[in-house]
């Protein structure tokens, strides 16, 4: 064995091969450094007095410099030679150094060294091995096609057509950046690495803008550019212009730190104000294009279902993984290519997911969040229309989701400590961050009895309501009780006030 071996030349050579004309060991292209070859016998053996041990070394190579210049010769009676010289070199060489002359870099070498070798962790050894391989033995449920760059040699060639006319093609052309946008790339053939360096370029405002204006449109409703998606000839110009420009500047000089960028806006005094709306304000601005007072807009679909399941206290806060089934109206339809609008609902923490993880299916798409304006991905759509409905109404309160949440908070009021009166400003505060008024603190309180009073006419009824889809009732809380108080949380979850960001 050797600490070094050139590829072709090992250290197995010097004794395979008797003919002195053919290859041997060989430390090219390090023949400038120390090296050692070590030779282990087969078995012991003993060097009498008045005998020699005779080494014979041929220097017969016919390469130039291939030859010892200089040489040693050393021996040893430890029987552990041979175990020794199995170990890398870099490990005997850390293990040469005094244990507090050691570097981290030393420390992790000998101790990952230990382990690969060490008896007692044999086991833990064969285990690891055992799960690499069933780990490489999986397969992957689905596979994504990676776009992958052609050799130059397979590309399509592209030619100018001229007048459109396919049979009558000008010069070839080849991809490129629009120098009409003012940045010129120095790359003659520009691939996907140089466009993406070309849209963070600090000279190219457009990027800033763009998502500075989208940051602003999730905060006030409304971008400064109303056509998020259009920022050419076709859309509408800024309503601030000057501060379009400087939150895409303070985007760029931050780091493109889209946290900093947020909670500046949300902090500052036109998001802060209040969203009252008084009929001055609503003549000369409905649409508040001029910030005279603050933000108040209907929350996106996805953020009406996770907003009631988080108040009712189901929403899962668990992140990643596969898409999800959550509870939707029975409908008995079938969509195209005849399966079925309807599901199996997933179970356990998974129906409580949240609405980026809800199974979507273009010629199918999720009933309630389609009624909020969710769109159906045939396309890809930037800016979503907000509209308001009826139908958004019985969504929220009968559609399965929406009356398991109400469930689900009707049972954390009604086992609330306190009196009735405070059990009701514990469903406000945790549907609205405020107390109620007296005046709907007496509304809220006459809801209650009338519904108890009802439900006590229709146990049956009160069952239902109690307990489907959400399941059993907890102990202490009787079937009437519990459907009185989910009749108010669907209220409270029905307030405008719930359902507007203001």
């Amino acid at each position: 064995m050797a600490d070094f071996e050139a590829k072709g030349f090992e250290a197995a050579l010097v004794l395979a091969n008797s003919d002195p004309t053919q290859k041997g060991w060989s430390v090219a292209p390090q023949v400038t450094e120390r090296h050692h070859l070590t030779l282990v016998p087969t078995h012991p053996f003993s060097v009498g007095p008045g005998s020699n041990l005779v080494i014979t070394l041929d220097h017969q190579s016919k390469q130039e410099h291939a030859t010892l210049a200089a040489f040693r010769v050393s021996q040893t009676s430890d029987t552990r030679a041979a175990e020794i010289l199995q170990i890398p070199a870099p490990v005997l060489s850390a293990l040469g150094r005094p244990p507090n002359s050691r570097t981290p870099t030393d420390t992790a070498t000998v101790t990952s060294h230990h382990r690969s070798v060490a008896t007692r962790l044999q086991p833990q050894r064969e285990k690891l091995a055992e799960f690499r391989k069933k780990l490489a033995e999986l397969k992957p449920h689905t596979t994504v096609p990676v776009l992958r760059e052609l050799a130059s040699k397979d590309r399509r060639k592209t030619l100018i057509q001229l007048r459109g006319n396919y049979l009558n093609l000008g010069q070839e052309v080849h991809e490129g950046l629009p120098s009409s946008l003012g940045l010129v790339s120095t790359v003659q053939r520009p691939d996907r690495l140089e466009l993406a360096r070309w849209l963070m370029d600090k000279r190219n405002t457009l990027t800033a803008r763009v998502v500075a204006n989208r940051l602003w449109e999730s905060v006030f409703g409304i971008g400064l550019v109303r056509t998020s998606e259009e920022f050419g000839s076709q859309g509408e110009p800024p309503s601030h212009p000057e501060l379009l420009d400087w939150l895409a500047v303070e985007l760029v000089d931050s780091g493109w730190n889209l946290k900093h960028l947020l909670r500046l806006m949300v902090t500052s005094a036109a998001y802060r104000q209040s969203s009252k709306v008084t009929p001055e304000h609503l003549a000369h601005d409905p649409e508040n294009r001029w910030l005279a007072r603050g933000p108040r807009f209907r929350l996106s679909a996805e953020m009406i279902r996770d907003q009631a399941m988080a108040v009712s206290g189901l929403l899962s806060a668990r992140m990643h993984g596969p898409p999800v089934k959550p509870a939707q109206p029975k409908l008995g339809l079938s969509a195209a290519f005849g399966s079925g609008t309807d599901w199996e609902t997933s179970m356990g923490e998974d129906r409580f997911r949240r609405g980026i993880y809800t199974t979507w299916r273009r010629s199918n798409p999720y009933p309630s969040m389609s009624t909020f304006d969710a769109p159906n991905r045939e396309v890809c759509l930037v800016r979503r229309e907000r509209s308001n409905t009826p139908l958004q109404a019985l969504v929220t309160l009968n559609d399965p989701v929406y009356i398991e949440a109400a469930q689900s908070l009707g049972r954390r009021m009604a086992l609330a400590p306190g009196s009735v009166p405070d059990r009701l400003r514990t469903g406000f505060r945790q549907c609205l961050h405020r107390p109620p008024s007296s005046e709907e603190l007496t509304a809220v309180t006459t809801l209650l009895e009338r519904s108890r009073q009802r439900f006590q006419t229709d146990t049956t009824k009160a069952k239902r309501l109690a307990t489907e889809p959400i399941g059993e009732l907890p102990s202490g809380l009787d079937a009437v009780d519990a459907a009185a108080w989910t009749s108010v949380a669907n209220v409270l979850m029905n307030l405008d006030e719930f359902l507007m960001k203001r």
